[in-house]
């Protein structure tokens, strides 16, 4: 009778080099792979002043001519548009750049009187306040 030796295959060796490799990928690679899909969501600052409100958004790459600002009711909507024409080795490709942000504004803030400013890629908007009445006083008579 022969003694037979059964070797049994390793089960799934993992090499900490291989993984190390896969992890460091993933974790460069993933971050491109969303900012192509998802669209574009610029910095905006809020801040809020005695005679009303200031907005600055970064918008690099875009132009006056590219945005569109407008108020529906209370809503303040910042639109975007770039179109770019690439050519690449005698390919011709047309390459759009779009976003839309909207801003729920309080009546307090006067939708007539907003400047709008756009210098090097910073969107600027300032917003007036209303003017409150002035406290009245009643005389009582008796």
């Amino acid at each position: 009778m022969t003694n037979i030796v059964v070797r049994r295959k390793p089960v799934a060796t993992v090499n900490p080099w291989n993984e190390m490799d896969r992890m460091w990928e993933s974790f460069f690679d993933a971050p491109l792979r969303q900012a192509v899909q998802e669209p574009r969501k610029p910095k905006v600052n809020v801040s809020e002043e005695e005679n009303g409100l200031s907005m600055s958004v970064e918008l690099p790459g875009f132009g006056a001519e590219d945005l569109n600002i407008e108020i529906k009711e209370n809503l303040l909507i910042i639109r975007a548009l770039h179109r770019a024409e690439l050519n690449e080795e005698g390919k011709e490709e047309e390459r759009k750049t779009a976003f839309e942000r909207s801003f729920v504004l309080s009546e307090e803030y006067k939708r007539d009187g907003i400047k709008a400013d756009m210098k090097n890629g910073l969107l600027t908007l300032e917003l007036p306040r209303k003017e409150k009445p002035a406290p009245l006083s009643i005389k009582v008579n008796g």
